[in-house]
């Protein structure tokens, strides 16, 4: 195989896994950022001093409408996003969203808990869309969870920060991210049940990037010994062209 091949097969690989598994991809295989913890568990070392940060957001309500926009919390671990007319908004010039970090930590002996509980309060009701429609709901939650940790399977709600709590679902299109889609708001978090047998560890995880940066080294290692076999060969060439070229010299009588 040509040298350009392997190449081109090389890059061929990391754009099929960098799609796979964008964004995170891109940004290398160096470590994540800490999550920060309201309640840190002891293998988050160091990290654990770090609190966890609120968020706040006003929406403007435009002839009882709302706006579309995301509150999030400053440092970007969780978000709540709202579709246009996502709260019953009538008679109000604005509608104000808080995310609050909840502490003392919840728990829950049904669930193992991968995030921090986060509070999100409105002062104005989400409105309810029937569970037969097909209609998206009017709001989505988005949750960072940590890279030492298990990853959750789904996003639960509660009323109480003491539960019950209700799985919401959960999908992840986004490294390190879990959504889920909501017509209430509450108490969030990420996690996934206690007899459940959690697959999506975090070295599993990353296997993927890993395992296709080994590729693409191993290809191009493969093609430098074919380089230089090459070379050889072209330099031997030109030895013998050389040669050829070269007038005969008659020997004297």
């Amino acid at each position: 195989m040509k040298r350009p091949l392997l190449i081109a097969a090389a890059a061929g690989a990391y754009l099929v896994a960098a799609w796979m598994v964008a964004p995170g991809f891109y940004d290398g295989f160096g470590p994540t950022q800490p999550y920060n913890w309201v309640c840190p568990p002891p293998i988050a070392g160091a990290n654990s001093g770090v609190s966890a940060s609120s968020g706040h957001l006003v929406i403007n309500v435009i002839d009882g409408t709302s706006d579309a926009n995301t509150a999030f919390t400053a440092d970007g671990q969780m978000s709540v996003s709202f579709l246009p007319g996502a709260f019953q908004a009538a008679g109000k010039t604005h509608v104000t969203v808080d995310i609050t970090p909840v502490s003392p930590c919840p728990n829950s002996p049904d669930l193992h808990f991968a995030t921090n509980v986060y509070q999100v309060t409105a002062d104005a009701p989400l409105i309810q869309v029937p569970p037969t429609t097909t209609q998206c709901q009017p709001a989505c939650v988005a949750m960072l969870y940590s890279a030492i940790s298990p990853a959750p399977s789904f996003v639960y709600l509660a009323a109480s920060p003491n539960g019950p709590w209700k799985n919401i679902g959960g999908t992840e299109n986004q490294l390190l991210v879990i959504r889920a889609d909501t017509n209430q708001l509450g108490y969030f978090v990420a996690g996934y049940p206690a007899n459940a047998v959690n697959k999506n560890s975090p070295a599993s995880s990353q296997l993927l990037p890993i395992a296709v940066a080994v590729l693409i080294v191993g290809v191009l290692i493969a093609g430098i010994p074919l380089a230089i076999l090459r070379r050889r060969a072209a330099g031997n060439v030109d030895e013998e062209s050389d040669e050829e070229d070269d007038p005969e010299v008659t020997p004297r009588t």
